[in-house]
């Protein structure tokens, strides 16, 4: 028996096991070799051993040299030129491939404002068709990326693979090469260690009767090169780089640190940039720089990225305007004038409304009942002649609310309403920016949601706009309702990788094997061990997974034919789409009643008698095909649930920071931040038992229940446990310092654990190398999951917190700007250096943010700020009429505070006036407290100056109106919703570009995928054999699409019920692509010429 033959992949001095043959399809668990014996594969690379041996020979000769490149590539230097080169001959800069572009020998970074002949070469590469553009490049190996041009990490883990056996375990191993004869095996032992270990000893000759293990499989040995490489090209983005006429080797040009920061942020701020697709190996790309990538480039990563950057620096510059207005707020609180300038406040307090000139005055008629909530204002003693208690009650001293500081804070008020006003139209207007900038695939396609059930030939939906409109179709997928077979075939795909995990390499994962395996682990067990496989599953549990999910996968092929829910359909040209949209988009309404005097023409009716339901389609990667087919009904029932779910559970930590308050302030801020951080788990934990179409649809759900627990759980909660008098406290038990460490922590601490990723970290440098497979080692490489929903809440949560707290600590506004201005980097070097991929979503939550969030935080400024301004002096007690009494004058009393937690010396003269208590605090009042009006005082309780009265009457009305407004505003988005099921909604966004589909440089099409946390890349749901794989938007360059196309594990377990593939074609969707005549001829040129089609 002899091993199968490798083949070259993108990863030129690693070789890849192949199945053989060209045409032979790759099945997802079993590779044959040529004498047709089944071998368990996760992925199927080894090592070429002499390649490496001869790099070792050479390392060998010149330890030191090697020794001061990796310290060169450390510190981003270019290292000398030796023998052991770690890039490929030539080969220089980004990724650039041994190979000569249109007769330029070299490839660099395209700077179109100084280079106008390489402007014109890069117009000509990005409107070049895809097929050819493989034509011009050859594959680039990602193994020989510049140093320069990897991170930091990558350079770190390139250094100490080949050195350190901590850091990479497979450095421990003996390294062996494999000769396979028949049934005889013989083994050569390597005595030194190599750049890139191969693997220990494998006597295959004899076959293990436990895990029946396959003979002559070649154990698979993982390149953390290679996951290095894929996580850099895959996981982080990248942009094409185009050609330069003059070779300039990266590192080469040394410019000041000055002069290179200002040409980037200014003479290349609108250099256009081009996003590479995951994988890209045609032409030379390059890693977005965090900090110099341009905002009008930031759509590149979809139209939700793009809008989420521009809104949060405009509410970066938005606040620290508003902050500006605030200013004479924040002088007039730390003057003289106000509290003796805040003696005892901390720096960082000083401008807020903290009263430090407080004074114990008589309160005859103070009861301990009414200080309950703050036992640490009221004091009391005995009278000495009586033995009566007399009680002292603390005063504030300070006129917080005068006609100049209401007036400051309601100027700022309108700023921020102004500003939101501008932010809705800079934000529309960025929209069209970004969509012209950016072609894709949902500039070109429609989506039809009430297709007949039998509709299935994609051939007729292009026989129909071809005949109706004239329009040229390049890709059409139909997809049927074949959710739970589609959901069944996933799980099965990563119970078989389960397995996979667990045993060891080479079992065969046949059946009959499993099975065998199952019982003997079974029958070996003892009661703890079934304890333990009730809570984590085993081996036994997922075959009998597997066995169920077979069954069921059987039944449900079955009914042969599922009817036909959604047709994707992608234009050639953008006009065509725009065409279409126009003529065919009805109304819903109008489409469900089948209702043809709506359409402008009896010939847009399909068949004949059909009127379509046209939308805009959004982007492929944001379908969720798992979950395309749910039921309305079901899903009302699932976010009724959820959203009940989540009050309870605002509700339950309410009470939980309630009880830690009683405690001590610290421990509610820290029942508020740990929440703060768990919930998003739990609220994606009950959003993914909803079923949406989309992925937007899935993010404005997310958002909307992360933004109300953080909105009632920082802010308002907030206000609700801590005492009224506790408002302008110096103390850490009292509001404003609470608020501050709130800032601090979304400021500081927050940034600082996004930045040092150490989850990603660990999975990067510590799982990665001890990964048993290339599979699992990329794995590793994923980096970590970020929501756009979770972004969003944590902007609108922090501006929030600022405009709620605004009037009472004005530098609110300059804190929620610098928290904002962090967060801006501290997201974008995220997105760029560790985040996973996401799916490129739409202007949902732009849109939700603008119409609901900023409307209710303006409404909650507003609203806050009359209550804040109606509230001072903070303290609940009034002046008498009269003059404090015989019992209390010319005498010095030692008071103790009726918490017991401190004593005062109290001194009371003939003449000093009495007080008593009275509730300032009007939201809590008995009676009618909204709008805040002086009038709503309580009779008797008056406690009010003159020019807190006028301040209070203008915020109080001005209350109600801003919240009139925006309760008409959101009754007339219901209306003019309502209103829309009844008539086309589209409106074309931006200019038609003029350039087809087929010439983009990047395209993607609309095919059925489900992501899966046990691979790397999706798992198809339809047949893609023969489909062109520029239409993918990712590229494995291990393993071929039909790895990864779950048809074929269908075709193996139903060829038992004798259902063969012709008769699955009516159980899978169909996705049909037609090139223009241009890629035609270049296909056939392409496959004359050797090429890769």
């Amino acid at each position: 028996m002899a091993v199968t033959e490798p083949v070259d992949d993108v990863f030129h001095d690693e070789e890849q096991l192949h199945n053989g043959g060209d045409d032979e399809v790759v099945h997802p668990h079993v590779f044959h070799t040529q004498d047709g014996f089944s071998i368990g594969d996760v992925s199927n690379i080894t090592d070429d051993a002499s390649s490496v041996s001869s790099r070792l020979s050479i390392s060998s000769k010149n330890v030191s040299s090697v020794f001061k490149q990796s310290i060169a590539l450390l510190q981003g230097q270019i290292p000398e030129e030796t023998e052991v080169e770690l890039r490929s001959n030539n080969s220089v800069g980004v990724s650039s491939p041994v190979a000569i572009v249109d007769g330029i020998p070299e490839t660099v970074e395209h700077d179109s404002n100084n280079d106008p002949d390489s402007t014109s070469r890069s117009k000509q590469l990005r409107t070049i068709s895809p097929s050819s553009r493989r034509n011009v490049s050859s594959r680039i190996d990602f193994l020989q990326d510049h140093p320069t041009d990897m991170t930091y990490a990558r350079r770190l883990a390139l250094h100490l693979m080949t050195r350190k056996a901590w850091y990479n375990p497979q450095l421990k191993k003996q390294n062996v090469v494999v000769v396979v004869h028949n049934n005889e095996s013989s083994t050569t032992t390597m005595n030194h260690v190599p750049s890139q270990p191969i693997s220990n000893t494998v006597e295959v000759d004899e076959e293990d009767e436990f895990f029946g293990k396959v003979e002559g499989f070649v154990p698979e040995i993982p390149s953390l090169k290679k996951a290095w490489a894929y996580f850099e090209h895959v996981t982080l983005p990248r942009h094409i780089v185009y050609p330069k006429d003059e070779r300039l080797p990266p590192g080469s040009e040394r410019k000041s640190m000055g002069r290179r920061i200002v040409r980037k942020l200014f003479h290349k701020a609108n250099k256009k940039l081009d996003y590479a697709e995951p994988g890209e190996c045609y032409v030379p790309s390059k890693l977005y720089s965090p900090i110099f990538t341009p905002l009008k480039q930031m759509g590149d990563f979809g139209l939700g990225i793009g809008l989420y950057f521009t809104t949060l620096r405009a509410l970066t510059i938005l606040t620290l305007v508003a902050g500006l207005v605030n200013i004479p707020n924040f002088i007039y609180f730390q003057s003289d004038e106000y509290s003796d300038s805040q003696p005892g406040v901390r720096s960082f307090l000083k401008g807020s409304a903290i009263c430090t000139n407080t004074v114990w005055v008589p309160c005859p008629d103070c009861n301990p009942d009414d200080f309950k909530n703050s036992p640490n204002r009221l004091a009391q003693t005995n009278s000495s002649e009586t033995g009566d208690p007399l009680y002292f009650a603390l005063q504030n001293d300070c006129d917080g609310t005068k006609i100049a500081q209401g007036m400051v804070s309601y100027a700022t008020l309108f700023t921020i309403i102004i500003g939101i006003f501008v932010l809705n139209i800079w934000t529309k207007k960025k929209e069209i920016e970004f969509d012209e900038d950016e072609q894709t695939a949902q500039d070109y396609s429609i989506v039809i949601t009430n297709p007949p059930s039998d509709a299935r030939d994609p051939e007729e939906w292009r026989a129909f706009f071809r005949e109706t409109l004239d329009a040229q179709i390049t890709c059409c997928t139909v997809a049927v309702d074949n959710d739970l077979m589609v959901r069944c075939l996933v799980e099965r795909r990563e119970r078989f990788r389960q397995l996979e995990m667990m045993l060891p390499q080479g079992t065969s994962l046949d059946m009959l094997n499993l099975a065998r395996i199952a019982a003997k682990v079974d029958l070996g067990r003892n009661s703890l061990a079934y304890m333990l496989a009730s809570i984590v599953r085993g081996i036994p549990e997922i075959f009998g997974r597997i066995v169920v999910l077979n069954a069921k996968i059987q039944g449900l092929a079955q009914q042969r034919k599922y009817p036909v829910t959604n047709v994707f359909v992608t234009f050639e040209t953008e006009a065509a789409q725009r065409r279409a949209l126009h003529g065919l988009s009805v109304g819903s309404i109008h489409a469900w009643r089948n209702q043809s005097h709506t359409l402008a023409s009896p010939d847009y009716l399909f068949r004949g008698n059909i009127v379509l339901n046209v939308l805009e389609a959004e982007e492929p990667s944001t379908v969720r095909w798992t979950d395309l087919n749910e039921k309305t009904e079901d899903k009302v029932k699932q976010l009724v649930v959820t959203m009940f779910v989540t009050c309870a559970t605002i509700a339950l930590v309410a009470f939980i920071v309630k009880l830690c308050r009683d405690k001590s302030a610290f421990f509610a801020a820290m029942a508020i931040s740990i929440s703060n951080a768990l919930f998003p788990l739990f609220a994606k934990l009950l959003t993914s038992t909803e079923s949406h179409a989309s992925e937007s649809g899935k993010q404005a759900s997310l958002y909307v229940k992360i933004a109300v627990f953080r909105w009632v759980n920082t802010a308002i909660v907030i206000t609700i446990i801590t005492p009224f008098t506790y408002t302008l406290g110096n103390d850490g038990d009292s509001l404003i310092p609470s608020i501050y460490a709130i800032f601090f922590a979304e400021m500081v601490t927050t940034n600082v654990i996004q930045l040092a990723d150490p989850a990603g970290h660990l999975k990067r440098h510590i799982l990665a190398p001890r990964a048993p497979t290339q599979d699992l080692m990329n794995l590793q490489m994923g980096g970590t999951i970020y929501e756009l929903a979770e972004r969003y809440t944590s902007m609108t949560k922090i501006l929030f917190l600022a405009l709620w707290y605004s009037a009472v600590f004005p530098a609110t506004l300059f804190l929620c700007s610098l928290t904002l201005f962090i967060n801006y980097f501290s997201d974008r070097f995220s997105l760029m250096r560790t985040w996973r991929p996401a799916p490129q979503l739409g202007t949902t939550i732009s849109q939700f943010s603008r119409k609901y969030f900023f409307s209710t935080s303006i409404v909650a400024m507003a609203v806050v700020s009359s209550y804040a301004w109606s509230g001072f002096p903070y303290d609940n007690i009034c002046m008498n009429d009269e003059s404090v009494g015989n019992e209390y004058v010319n005498n010095t009393w030692n008071v103790q505070t009726i918490d017991g937690k401190s004593n005062h010396t109290v001194t009371v003269l003939s003449g000093d006036e009495s007080w008593r208590f009275c509730s300032q605090d009007m939201l809590r009042n008995q009676g009618q407290s909204f709008p805040a009006l002086p009038r709503f005082q309580p009779e008797g309780g008056e406690w009010m100056t003159n020019d807190q009265e006028t301040v209070t009457n203008i915020y109080g009305w001005t209350s109600l109106a801003v919240l009139v407004l925006v309760v008409l505003k959101l009754i007339f988005g219901i209306f003019m919703m309502t209103l829309n099921l009844f008539r086309s909604t589209y409106k074309p966004s931006g200019k038609d570009q003029g350039v087809n589909f087929s010439d983009q440089p990047s395209i993607s099409s609309y095919i059925p995928q489900v992501m899966s946390d046990v691979f790397s890349y999706p798992l198809l749901a339809c047949d893609v054999q023969g489909l062109d794989e520029e239409l993918f938007d990712w590229q494995d360059p291990d393993k071929p699409f039909s790895f990864y196309d779950l048809t074929h594990d269908a075709e193996e377990l139903l060829a038992s019920i004798h259902i063969t593939r012709e008769d699955m074609k009516d159980v899978f969707s169909r996705i049909s692509h037609w090139p223009t005549a241009e890629e035609q001829l270049v296909e056939e040129a392409s496959t004359k010429n050797g090429g890769f089609h």
